[in-house]
């Protein structure tokens, strides 16, 4: 070949092009006032002679690159962080004779071993790479979506929030631009996980809105796809891109529901969860209901709306015992019981908690009834009902002796009742 060396002088030429790069770069001591490994223009003795390659060296280059990639490998296996990015970065400026995709695959995959191994000056660069990237295809006429699409994986991969975030929303511009419904529920789906996984609610929560909206719209479009595996990718700050289900009602209101409880915004939460009551409700799926509801009443506690937060509760609990669901129903049942034992109307308390007695008993759980009468003897205590108390308490003990568990402490409680009696 002419214009190209042969496999067999590339690869002889690579391994004595090491020194030439090491002078170049000096990244022995690499630091922010060191010339841009990236931008080195000193000939390499791998470079193409003409910008234009033929199939096989496209192949050739490829091959070479291939190996200084597993060389950078075993170096930083072996502890030579400084060697190893030596040669990816030299790999990487001879990536651009492959295209830009190629290239941008190259730096997604050295960017993400950057941040593995805490580089963040050699991340920096190659973001900044992406970032000049970008700046190209997005000048293009039309636009390279595939380019694109794999700038948008590769940023998320490199954990670069902002730009990750600016091309999946050029993305979701251009579905918009033509109307291609189920692409933007996709599109905004991977939006919202972003700013979920980045902790910002206000940004997750507009776009689950959005999201949650179009999907009420569009109901039989999106219930159709709801089979179709889709490619999407999600991107989050610290886990690599990963298949993506399709977009449904369900899951973006259980993510604004969570989203609003992070954020603490209980009357939004409020409303979220009263959606996904109905959407439940009407898929006839009521085995979902009841933790929502008792999740509504912990939002009107929240917010100080005693009389709520109890109707919720107890609705939680009629739904939960028909469907033998005796986690949750204890759940209400407890939550109910505090809710009343901090206004101090002790016979509610007393009344709720004999009913959590019946129904761990109903479903074996010596755990929680052990609990229930260590809850009971507590308020008897708090009544000066000592007497009562002490029974409570001496119930209690009969349990945890057959669990082997919390005896001394049941044994600290029934001599503390017992001198208080004496008084």
């Amino acid at each position: 070949m002419k214009n190209f060396f042969s496999l067999g002088c590339l690869l002889c030429l690579w391994l004595s092009a090491g020194s030439i790069a090491r002078a170049q770069t000096n990244l022995s001591t690499f630091d922010r006032f060191s010339p841009n490994p990236l931008e080195i223009t000193t000939p390499d003795p791998l470079t193409p002679a003409t910008e234009t390659l033929s199939s096989s060296q496209r192949e050739e280059l490829t091959a070479a690159l291939e190996t200084l990639n597993l060389e950078a490998a075993a170096k930083l296996q072996a502890g030579d962080g400084l060697g190893a990015f030596e040669i990816w970065f030299r790999e990487l400026r001879l990536r651009r004779y492959l295209g830009p995709e190629a290239e941008i695959v190259a730096l997604s995959r050295v960017g993400n071993v950057a941040w593995s191994n805490g580089k963040t000056l050699e991340l920096q660069l190659i973001t900044q790479r992406l970032q000049a990237i970008h700046k190209k295809v997005r000048s293009q006429v039309p636009v390279n979506m595939d380019l694109l699409e794999s700038l948008a994986a590769a940023f998320q991969q490199v954990r670069a929030k902002d730009p990750t975030v600016e091309v999946y929303q050029q993305i979701l511009d251009r579905a918009r631009d033509r109307q291609d419904i189920l692409a933007q529920g996709q599109l905004l789906k991977t939006l919202g996980s972003i700013h979920v996984n980045w902790l910002n609610y206000d940004k997750a929560a507009a776009v689950y809105e959005e999201l949650a909206a179009l999907i009420q719209e569009n109901r039989a479009l999106f219930a159709s796809n709801a089979a179709v595996p889709n490619p999407g990718i999600v991107a989050g700050n610290g886990a690599p891109p990963q298949q993506q289900t399709p977009p449904s009602e369900v899951d973006s209101l259980r993510q604004l529901a969570f989203i609003y409880q992070q954020s603490k915004q209980p009357l939004k939460a409020i409303e979220v969860r009263e959606k996904l009551t109905s959407v439940y409700t009407n898929q006839q799926t009521p085995a979902l209901i009841p933790p929502l509801k008792i999740a509504i009443a912990g939002d009107y506690e929240t917010l100080g709306k005693i009389n709520l937060a109890a109707q919720y509760y107890q609705e939680a609990y009629n739904l939960a015992v028909p469907l033998q669901q005796f986690a949750h129903a204890s759940e209400a049942l407890e939550k109910l019981a505090l809710l009343y034992r901090a206004q101090q109307q002790w016979e509610a308390t007393l009344r709720i908690y004999q009913m959590q007695l019946l129904l761990e008993q109903r479903a074996y759980n010596l755990y929680g009834l052990m609990n229930t009468y260590d809850n009971i003897g507590q308020v008897y205590q708090e009544m000066k009902a000592f007497d009562r108390a002490l029974e409570a308490y001496q119930k209690g003990l009969q349990v945890a002796q057959k669990l082997g568990h919390r005896q001394e402490y049941f044994t600290r409680k029934i001599q503390k009742v017992n001198k208080q009696m004496q008084k």
